[in-house]
């Protein structure tokens, strides 16, 4: 039953802003304490529809999340205004904020304990409230209260949620450009000091309340180095340079674990598509420890499990079997019988374990497997469901990959909300080399979708992949298939400028001087820096990591595997278009103990050993055409008599429009060159005598 101002005596103003008072009142009724927040709202319609938005904060029902407990509209007739008031529970032990002021003040380390204890409750009340669609936005220490047991309670939702988009992101973009909404009685820089970078500008999502407890969670573990101030302005230094957060971890790691660490470097990524989200860190073992310190563990799924106990008794008489896996999967029933058992008993692992085996059997089967577009979601919300399950995301992954083959363009599997699930899926088992592995084998086959490809990009993938390569550098099955589908993805939308700013181009490096001997490796490595040389920013490092060394030894170690030397031979003649360095590189090359490699004499040995193969022809007249753009260069290519091989393919390749273009360049470009040369004295059979032995894949 909704009140009136009547029903409550204000025992004390706390506090007053621009929009909204502040007030300790008493209900009459019980003399029970409140806080009662009183927002002044344009017009009456306002106040309506912030009434109605009102009632899903009343509903809010969790042990760390402190909803609305009452509100009402009031019209007030002296100053024309009308209101909404709205009664929350008042916690007389303060805030999180009262806890930082007391550390600094004694400049004391926050025991990382206690901070796993409060961190595990705050993931676990956004997990609950971003579940049901709804975003804080305005997660700082002050709005964390103290309960009496000392565990703390999200709360004032207040009016960045209560009145929509329209309005917050309306003020927050005013007041975050300087320019004033309404003359304000107080300063709004509290709110704005936690404000995620991109929500001024393309407003709040869930990812934006994981930037505010970044923000949280840097204060408690910095309260020994910095002041309140101090804490802030290193904050908005990070917004400017990410780079700052590795001074201030190495300070920090005298008293914190690398995982804590490493939990809040993925809340405060500062672009939001690199950022985590509470869901996902529920998969993360730190936070796994933070949350089992209390006494609420997946509130939701616990409720959604006792709900169906409950109401189906088809279900209560096999709970136990259930849980762990043993009621059977109807096999043999049909496609639909299937679904139907993953939707009903989702939160059960054992059973969506079984029953994406059994997908999988069939999708191996001869007759295959073929699932409607509500079938895939399905998968996809099974997966997210039970993402603690690295089974369930392998069986996931691969049953999802198993319907590519023969999709349409418009395919429900390359939307975003079944997408989605894959970077999450690597962000939270990255250290399970199977996860890994399945989840980068899907995203091989969507990148051949261009529409998936940005949107994969758009959701992190980029960067999951660079993150798979570091992480498992040594393991030549996951390289192969992830350096594949970063190449594959290179194509789409803005993903090579991705990871150009995740640095990939150094992980291709590695990855391939590491699997040098891998033929499958090799292969995907060279046509990765192919794609990446097509942002200049990578031309820099390419050569500080030799690039082009590597290329030509890849050419050497493989030199009969035509799909090795035509993506080194590209990659190469790409580099050698861009920056000349790389041009004189070719010609010769540091090598171990101070001797140089020849990089031509390779490349024209290899030529001999596909001089039938168009392909490999193609690539390598591209790379002499651009060498022979270089002048000087023209001299040391007729020195290593390159002119009769390109007029024998002339000849040989006479109808190819490919291969005669950049034919015929290069010939004329040597045939321009004026002065003597005097050759290098090469061996009468140069060529064989550079010979490659081609290494085993």
């Amino acid at each position: 039953m909704l009140s009136s101002m009547e029903n409550y005596t204000i025992k004390e103003q706390i506090g007053k802003g621009a929009q909204a008072i502040v007030y300790i009142v008493e209900r009459q009724q019980d003399k029970k304490l409140f806080v009662l927040k009183k927002v002044e709202c344009f017009d009456e319609s306002e106040a309506n529809k912030a009434f109605k938005e009102a009632t899903i904060l009343q509903n809010l029902q969790h042990v760390y999340v402190s909803g609305y407990n009452e509100f009402f509209v009031l019209w007030e007739q002296q100053d024309s205004s009308v209101y909404i008031c709205i009664l929350m529970d008042y916690f007389p032990n303060g805030t999180l904020e009262d806890i930082l002021t007391e550390y600094r003040g004694k400049k004391e380390v926050i025991e990382e304990q206690k901070i796993k204890f409060w961190l595990g409750q705050i993931i676990e009340g956004l997990v609950y409230v971003h579940k049901k669609n709804i975003i804080h936005r305005d997660v700082r220490p002050t709005n964390l209260f103290m309960k009496e047991d000392h565990t703390l309670c999200l709360g004032d939702f207040g009016v960045n949620t209560i009145m929509g988009d329209a309005v917050t992101c309306t003020r927050a973009n005013a007041e975050f450009k300087g320019i004033f909404y309404r003359p304000p009685r107080f300063s709004q820089d509290a709110s704005m000091n936690y404000m995620a970078p991109e929500a001024a500008s393309e407003g709040y999502t869930e990812k934006s309340d994981m930037w505010s407890l970044g923000c949280v969670l840097f204060e408690l573990v910095t309260a020994l180095l910095y002041s309140q101030k101090e804490a802030i302005d290193k904050l908005q230094e990070i917004r400017k340079n990410p780079d700052v957060l590795d001074y201030v971890f190495e300070e920090i790691s005298k008293h914190y674990s690398d995982a804590l660490i490493q939990v809040l470097k993925a809340m405060l990524k500062v672009k939001s598509q690199q950022r985590t989200t509470a869901i996902s860190l529920l998969s993360n073992k730190y936070i796994q420890a933070c949350v089992e310190m209390s006494d609420s563990t997946q509130l939701e799924k616990r409720k959604r499990i006792q709900s169906a106990s409950t109401k189906k008794s088809e279900i209560v008489s096999v709970k136990s079997s259930a849980e762990d896996g043993r009621w059977p999967v109807p096999r043999g029933q049909g496609i639909f019988k299937v679904l139907e058992y993953i939707a009903s008993l989702v939160d059960y692992e054992g059973c969506v374990r079984g029953a994406l085996e059994y997908l999988l059997e069939l999708a191996k089967s001869e007759d295959g497997l073929s699932l409607d577009p509500r079938g895939k979601k399905l998968i996809a919300m099974a997966m997210k469901n039970n993402m603690v399950d690295r089974d369930i995301q392998i069986h996931g992954c691969n049953v999802l990959n198993s319907l590519v083959i023969g999709a349409d363009h418009n395919d429900a599997l390359f939307l975003p909300e079944v997408i989605a699930v894959i970077p999450v899926a690597m962000e939270n088992h990255k250290n399970d080399l199977d996860v890994q592995v399945a989840a980068l084998s899907f995203l091989v086959s969507l990148a051949a979708n261009g529409a998936a490809g940005e949107v994969i990009g758009q959701l992190g993938g980029v960067q999951d992949i660079l993150e798979a390569l570091k992480t498992h550098a040594s393991s030549s099955k996951l390289c192969s298939v992830g350096l594949n589908a970063l190449w594959g993805l290179s194509v789409h939308g803005n993903n090579v400028k991705l990871a150009t700013e995740g640095k990939g181009i150094e992980q291709v490096c590695n990855v391939l001087k590491i699997h040098m001997n891998s033929s499958v490796v090799v292969e995907a490595a060279c046509a990765s820096i192919l794609a990446l040389s097509l942002d200049e920013e990578n031309i820099a490092v390419i050569c500080d990591k030799d690039g082009v060394g590597l290329l030509i030894s890849a050419i050497s170690s493989h030199a009969n595997n035509a799909k090795v030397v035509k993506n080194a031979c590209l990659a190469l003649a790409s580099l050698v278009e861009i920056d000349e360095e790389s041009a004189y590189r070719v010609l010769t090359n540091e090598g171990p103990n101070n001797t140089h490699i020849c990089g031509v004499p390779v490349i024209m040995s290899t030529y001999e050993l596909h001089k039938d193969n168009a392909d490999v022809v193609e690539s390598v007249v591209t790379l002499l055409m651009e060498l022979a753009e270089y002048a000087e260069i023209c001299f040391d290519l007729l020195a290593y008599k390159i002119m009769q091989p390109l007029k024998d393919i002339k000849k040989k390749f006479n109808m190819n429009k490919d291969i005669m273009g950049p034919c015929e360049k290069a010939l004329e470009k040597l045939r321009n060159v004026k002065r003597p040369v005097v050759p290098p004295t090469p061996s009468p059979d140069m060529f064989k005598s550079h010979m490659p032995v081609a290494a085993e894949a």
